[in-house]
């Protein structure tokens, strides 16, 4: 048989040094990545994709993987402090390799490991075996030492740097790289240098290019020892110094290739793995962008009958029209069906209207049932009250109240009696209950069953808070292992495809069972089901509500402001030498600053676009020296604050005079809620200007603005969490806890603690709250360094139980990953495991921070909740409007004032049991302003 006819029968194997490629991928990717229980999953990743290339290049016939097990007694018999200077592995790498052998298991991927062995020799072991058996073998590794195993059969693939840059060294490119040393030399040229990644010790002084050269002159390293008589200098006096070190390196370098492993080369083969199995593995993980590379491998047609790639939709749908009674009498005989069924429907609705638009020509309710899609269709407004021809006998009909219209009339329905799961329940109660109040409500908001309601991005939101969106796609493919199929009007669509909000019911169905199931694993099930679902229709009732504003006071104001925002311009171009420049313009105002008036730029940082930062850090640090950096910091909250408030609030006026803030439960990573269009929770509370955009905000004739907010709520967490008895001493035997805290601090008796004083005691004890070090005190008090850190080495003096609570919550987050409050909701803290000192100083803080900040937003969303009932349950004509942070506010008929103010503290303070009280303070005005 001639060469290349034997080449062409050849078998090609991978052997794959798993530990190696583990480490490798787990410095490589970053330690973001997660399974939907929380296991890192950063090496898996990484390995996958390494292996995933490996396929793709060399197209083996069979692949199999070698793992290090127990400690490398073979190497340890020669050298007892073989590898002994290497740090423990870390535990969330060490973690991930039970992982990786599970999913590598399930690929039917053999794993090959011994007791005492290392990978490097049952790497050796299969190369030459497989080269006996008359396979060309790949062995994928890091290690340069494996590169003695080279020959014409077998190549080494090494991971260079990352998982990218690969190098395939063959028995020349080995003899390239070392300037002549062959591979059967390696263990040789090893013996001269060492490896101190190994501890293998070698000859002292004796690196890579003159232990290459040695070897290169005698031929060997025998012959070197021979004649290490002649090796002049230094370098002779460590040779023969360390003739025994020399030859134990070598040996110890030296592959073993009689491992006590075998493979089954003839009948070893890849791929060989069930597309099911490999699919649910990676969905365990949460590594579903995967799935498709691994399917390609195998036959498509298999695959496809065996995992579903892309979510089915029901078959049966059914599209009524309002008016349309046989269709509607089928649609709902349909949902009724499921909802005596006791089945989650999926709930999404369908709009023609523009976004500037109030309404459109039509909107489609698309409902998910476990047996079909069902359409609702009718034009669009505000209870259109579309007439529905029904049956004589109602039939399937009856319970659904369609007088008020179609969509509205199923939706009551499914509210009061059945089970509703959507991406946006609010948005869907708002469809009952309008967001102007001038319009009739068709269903009492607080009257619906959370129990029966399950949004399922805020389900999501909860399992990864850090995460900014939690569309369909994300959900289908976290907790569905599927992707979507393509909706009608998106690349790639069929000519019937059904619109994105039918695939979003589909989704929003199926992903509760799922969500419910992650959510009992994660702990969060409560955190969902007894603060965040109840509080759905709650802030959908404050929505509602909304709060007047007064739009002669908004003109007022905005004309006011605007003259003043006029002089300051005036003013900033005359000290800038009447320069014209855009004072809005960050890079021309950076040219004004720093070329024309010449601003020291000593520790500025340039923008992407090469002028340097004017943001607000920078200019406040240069306002200190100097008026015109003060004008325009003075200049740029006035024109934020007319063009963000006094501008836009009268137009966001509805029928009913007031404006609708939309709450917001899945942006914040903390668990605070959020407000937006128009962000009512920004508006600045301890800046005069924001105070008097305040005034505008107003109430009801014959009712006040009642603001009832927690007081030091965070640090009053702090002194329970951490258990300090000080701190607890300090709040309930003190009147005043800052003056406390600065007597103790700085050493003084509690009466003759000065303003001065409590302030900056102040400022510690709110610092300490959120992380703050040595360098943001000195920052926030315009102290010098030493200064600061001497005040928090006081402050733990002082505390020591907030110290070792604080340490001990930062030690935590960084075992499982996330920091967790009182009532169970996890912050995931990804930045713990950065690389960047930075990143994971930002991490600590938030570690820190988060039991304190999160478990208020908690304590604030269940009181809430509870407020709402008793206003609801005892009749109150009082109505809460606003929630900023730890604040309530109310509209309340002036009577009702001392009632609603000792339900609403007794309700606020009464949420938790804590080892400090929780205390609410309460204040009345006529506007918003007068209240603060």
């Amino acid at each position: 048989m001639s060469d290349s006819a034997a080449s062409e029968t050849r078998r090609t194997f991978a052997v794959i040094d798993g530990n190696s490629l583990m480490h490798r991928a787990f410095h490589a990717v970053p330690p973001t990545m997660n399974a939907p229980d929380g296991r890192p999953t950063n090496a898996v990743f990484g390995f996958l994709n390494m292996f995933l290339k490996m396929i793709d290049a060399f197209h083996p016939d069979g692949v199999a993987v070698a793992f290090d097990k127990g400690k490398p007694r073979v190497r340890m018999e020669m050298l007892p402090q073989y590898k002994a200077q290497r740090p423990p592995m870390d535990p969330d790498l060490r973690q991930q390799f039970p992982m990786i052998k599970q999913l590598l298991e399930r690929l039917s991927v053999p794993i090959l490991e011994a007791e005492g062995w290392e990978g490097d020799d049952i790497l050796g072991t299969l190369a030459r075996d497989g080269e006996a058996a008359g396979c060309d073998m790949y062995l994928i590794t890091g290690d340069r030492d494996m590169y003695q195993l080279s020959t014409e059969h077998v190549k080494i693939v090494g991971t260079k740097k990352g998982l990218s840059d690969v190098a395939i060294m063959t028995p020349e490119s080995v003899e390239d790289l070392y300037h002549g040393i062959t591979p059967a030399l390696v263990p040789d040229f090893y013996g001269l240098k060492g490896d101190s990644s190994d501890n293998i010790p070698g000859v002292p002084g004796i690196g890579p290019k003159k232990a290459s050269a040695l070897i290169a002159q005698y031929g060997s390293l025998d012959e070197v020892i021979a004649h290490a008589d002649e090796v002049k200098g230094k370098m002779g006096e460590n040779l023969r110094a360390h003739i025994d070190d020399a030859l134990l390196s070598r040996r110890v370098a030296t592959i073993q290739t009689n491992a006590p492993v075998e493979l089954d080369f003839e009948h070893t083969s890849f791929p060989a793995f069930d597309a099911a199995a490999v699919a649910d593995a990676l969905g365990d993980l949460g590594i579903m962008a995967m799935q498709n590379r691994f399917l390609a491998l195998i036959d498509g047609e298999a695959a496809a009958a065996a995992v579903p790639a892309v979510l089915e939709l029901p078959a049966e749908i059914i599209r009524a029209v309002a008016g349309d009674a046989p269709a509607v009498e089928r649609a709902l005989a349909e949902l009724a069906r499921a909802i005596d069924a006791g089945e989650w429907v999926g709930v999404a609705l369908e709009s023609d209207k523009q976004p500037d638009a109030l309404f459109g020509l039509t909107h489609t309710l698309w409902l998910a049932t476990g047996s079909a899609l069902v359409a609702l269709e009718e034009a669009d407004g505000a209870f259109g009250g579309t007439e529905v021809v029904l049956g004589a006998d109602g039939g399937a009909t009856a319970g659904f109240d369609l007088s008020h219209g179609l969509i509205t009339g199923v939706l009551a329905r499914l509210v009061a009696v059945g089970r509703l799961a959507a991406p946006d329940v609010k948005t869907l109660l708002h469809e009952l209950s309008p967001i102007d109040s001038s319009e009739p409500e068709l269903v009492d908001l607080l009257s619906a069953d959370p129990e029966r309601l399950f949004d399922t991005v805020v389900a999501a939101y909860l399992l990864d808070s850090v995460r900014s969106s939690f569309d369909d796609a994300y959900l289908a493919d976290t907790y569905l292992h599927a992707t979507l199929p393509p909706a009608a009007g998106e690349e790639g669509a069929p000519a019937d495809a059904l619109p994105a909000a039918a695939r979003s019911a589909a989704v929003a169905r199926a992903v509760v069972e799922p969500l419910t199931a992650a959510l009992e694993a994660e702990g969060a099930e409560s955190v969902f089901a007894q603060i965040e679902m109840p509080l759905v229709p709650v802030l959908a009732a404050m929505e509602r509500t909304g709060m007047y504003v007064d739009p002669d006071r908004l003109a007022e104001l905005g004309e006011g402001l605007g003259a003043e925002i006029a002089e300051l311009a005036r003013r900033i171009r005359e000290l800038a030498g009447d320069e014209t420049f855009n004072i809005a313009s960050p890079m021309q105002l950076s040219h004004i600053l720093f070329d024309v008036m010449g601003l020291p730029t000593r520790g500025l940082k340039k923008t992407r676009s090469g002028y340097y930062s004017t943001n607000a850090r920078v200019l406040e640090e240069l306002a200190r020296d100097n008026e015109f950096v003060r004008l325009i910091l003075e200049y740029r909250e006035k024109t934020k604050i007319k063009s963000t408030y006094l501008d836009t609030l009268g137009s966001l006026r509805r029928e009913d005079g007031r404006v609708h803030t939309t709450y917001n439960q899945t942006i914040t990573a903390t668990g605070r809620l959020s407000s937006s269009n128009p962000n009512l929770q920004n508006i600045p509370t301890r800046s005069e200007l924001g105070h008097t955009v305040k005034t505008a905000f107003t109430v009801a004739p014959g009712s006040v603005f009642v603001a009832v907010d927690y007081s030091q709520i965070e640090l009053r967490l702090l002194a329970h969490l951490s258990g300090d008895e000080h701190l607890i001493a300090a709040f309930n035997e003190g009147e005043d806890f800052h003056a406390e805290t600065a007597a103790r601090v700085f050493g003084v008796p509690v009466e003759e603690v000065t303003p001065a004083l409590r302030s900056r005691a102040k400022a510690v004890n709110f610092g300490i709250v959120y992380g703050q070090q040595a360098f943001g005190l000195s920052q926030s008090l315009d102290i010098p360094m030493a200064e600061a850190r001497q005040m928090i080495d006081r402050y733990f003096e002082a505390y020591p139980g907030v110290r070792r609570f604080l340490d001990e919550t930062v030690a935590e987050a960084k075992r499982t990953g996330y920091a967790e409050t009182l009532f169970g909701r996890r912050r995931p803290i990804p930045e713990l495991k950065m690389r960047v000192p930075a990143q994971r100083a930002f991490g600590e803080r938030t570690a820190m921070n988060h039991p304190m900040q999160g478990t208020a937003a908690d304590i604030i969303k269940i009181a809430m909740t509870r407020v709402a009932r008793r206003l609801a349950d005892e009749g109150f004509g009082a109505r809460m409007i606003l929630q900023v942070h730890d604040e309530l506010d109310f509209e309340c008929p002036e009577a009702e004032v001392d009632r609603l103010v000792a339900m609403v503290r007794a309700e606020m303070e009464g949420v938790v049991t804590l080892s400090v009280p929780l205390v609410a303070e309460a204040s009345v005005g006529a506007t918003w302003a007068d209240a603060k």
